[in-house]
């Protein structure tokens, strides 16, 4: 449940849904920014799930207690949980707005929890976003048949591969669509290409997250 409404017609800003495969549901952002940290956590290996405006934090600022609501709550594969900010870095230059994420973060490091403030310069690195894009379409599409690991493992005779032989072996399309629904895994913020490595999933866990 959302601790305040995300969408909402007032305004000139951009708002929207993102669909998400990984909640199974859609997932309000209110910038065209939190839409792009949507799409990573989305492609994330190592997030398990994520939560929208999830809750309001009291912090003293000095003077008094103020309302914060993070953009969102993110759970990891390792168990721990984290809130996270979006912010553009020309905002985080205000020293209006720098002194409150001071003292957010200060809240956070005294209760012992985990906070962290994203810019574009994390959420629009290339070809990380771009590669996100394509991945994040790829797994929307359900009709393709993908081979098993055995198939796999088989087809390309080691569980580590470039990714130019996986496509001379398997064709590009197949070789997207495994890394789009996890069953390889390589860093995508490389070029999906060429001399990136490529690791068949099965059995593992790939705790990594985009940003």
């Amino acid at each position: 449940m959302l601790a305040r409404k995300v969408v909402t017609r007032r305004g000139r800003r951009f708002r929207g849904y993102f669909p998400s495969h990984k909640l199974h549901r859609m997932v309000a952002w209110e910038s065209l920014l939190e839409r792009d940290a949507i799409l990573l956590l989305e492609i994330s290996p190592g997030v398990v799930s994520f939560q929208e405006q999830p809750t309001v934090i009291q912090y003293f600022d000095g003077k008094s207690l103020c309302d914060y609501y993070p953009d969102f709550e993110v759970v990891l594969a390792d168990g721990s949980v984290f809130h996270l900010e979006v912010k553009t870095t020309s905002k985080l230059k205000s020293p209006k707005v720098a002194t409150k994420f001071a003292a957010i973060a200060t809240h956070y490091q005294e209760r012992g929890m985990g906070f962290r403030v994203v810019t574009e310069q994390e959420l629009q690195r290339e070809p990380l976003l771009s590669n996100a894009q394509d991945l994040a379409y790829l797994r929307g599409k359900t009709s393709r048949s993908l081979p098993s690991f055995h198939e796999l493992r088989t087809d390309l005779g080691a569980d580590v591969i470039a990714f130019a032989k996986a496509e001379d072996i398997l064709g590009r399309d197949t070789v997207l669509h495994l890394i789009a629904h996890g069953m390889l895994g390589c860093d995508i913020s490389q070029p999906l290409a060429g001399n990136t490595l490529l690791t068949i999933q099965e059995g593992g866990r790939n705790d990594s997250v985009l940003f």
